[in-house]
């Protein structure tokens, strides 16, 4: 019996202890921080715009914001959030924290936050330490787009007129001089309102969106009337060159 009694007992603790646990961490005053514009590293350096934000019981009723024991704003509803700009505190480091109120009168700490502001030139210099390498490897891709682009849109020049085109998964587009219509390529740069490509027909760059396929086929057709409309000319052309040719050779 009284062993029953006992293990009773322990599955009460066992229960109330998480219980009286989770209140407890109910009850926490948790700050966050998180940047809104500017420099922060792994290394607790940060320059710009931040905020300093505070979660904590349902029944919080004002938070007050410190940076070094110094009172920087206080919130009185929810979100408790407060932005600062860490150029209106001298460089070096700061000990950020808040001070809760709840609506029986309770007051509440938070967790400390220790970080060190640094100069905005520190900070754009360590930005662009960061920024370099992701531009290089941006220009290099594009560089690389435009090689790929070049090469392969000779391929295409020798396409005869009028001759239907499977444009693949980027589409085709149509000249805006030539009035062709070619298949972009997937590696082409993206220019947001159109993918930048060179005309394999007359090698004119431009920034193309992606066509409708039935505008796709009607400009095929029409490449092919306009290139049996310039044929007679061209024989007219090529035959008026041969009479030139020959006649230099008559006796006057």
């Amino acid at each position: 019996m009284r062993r029953a009694q006992v293990f009773i007992i322990v599955l009460l603790l066992l229960t109330l202890v998480p219980l009286q646990a989770a209140a407890q961490a109910d009850s926490d005053l948790i700050l966050r921080l998180s940047r809104d514009f500017g420099y922060s590293s792994g290394m607790g350096k940060i320059q710009g715009v931040f905020s300093m934000k505070v979660t904590g019981p349902g029944d919080l009723v004002r938070v007050d914001f410190y940076i070094d024991d110094q009172n920087i704003g206080t919130v009185s509803q929810a979100p408790f959030n407060l932005r600062f700009q860490t150029d209106e505190y001298g460089v070096g480091q700061h000990k950020l924290y808040a001070l809760g109120y709840t609506s029986s009168g309770s007051e509440l700490r938070s967790n400390e936050i220790l970080v060190e502001f640094v100069s905005a030139g520190e900070g754009a210099q360590a930005g662009m330490r960061i920024a370099y390498p992701i531009l290089a490897i941006v220009f290099g891709v594009m560089l690389f787009s435009f090689v790929v682009v070049f090469i392969s849109s000779g391929k295409a020049r020798h396409t005869p007129p009028g001759t239907q085109r499977n444009y693949g998964a980027a589409g085709g587009a149509i000249c805006p001089r030539c009035g062709r219509p070619y298949t972009r390529h997937v590696l082409s740069p993206n220019m947001l309102v159109g993918k930048l490509e060179r005309c394999p027909f007359c090698g004119k760059w431009a920034i193309v969106r992606a066509r409708p396929l039935a505008e796709l086929r009607a400009a095929e057709e029409a490449e092919l009337e306009n290139d049996e409309a310039q044929a007679p000319v061209q024989d007219a052309e090529e035959h008026l060159r041969q009479e030139m040719d020959e006649s230099r050779f008559q006796d006057l």
